[in-house]
């Protein structure tokens, strides 16, 4: 499994909880679009225990088999309506992004 790891920020100029409430929302149908997709998880950031403010708004992870239906899905006319999507209330000049394979501890 690889997973793509996507850290955002709110666009300028929009109020963050519109923006988080796009993301939870109309977003989802467009990613869960996407060929080869094999689970979507949205981690929206909260304050910590002190109160300090999260350093981001969200960060998203798209889970495929292998590098090669992530790139396919990333090729996808699927892929370029979730990024006309994100161009609304993502800062994209402030977007993170890594892939990453999962090591469970036991």
């Amino acid at each position: 499994m690889i997973k793509r790891l996507t850290i955002w920020q709110v666009k300028s100029g929009l109020p963050a909880e519109e923006a988080l409430q796009h993301w939870q929302g109309a977003h989802i149908p467009l990613v869960l679009a996407l060929p080869g997709l094999r689970r979507y998880v949205q981690n929206r950031c909260v304050s910590t225990p002190e109160g300090v403010q999260p350093p981001f708004a969200g960060l998203g992870e798209v889970w495929f088999d292998d590098l090669e239906a992530a790139q396919a899905a990333m090729q996808s006319p699927e892929w370029s309506q979730v990024l006309d999507d994100a161009l609304t209330f993502m800062d994209m000049d402030r977007i993170e992004v890594a892939w990453a394979e999962e090591q469970t501890a036991s």
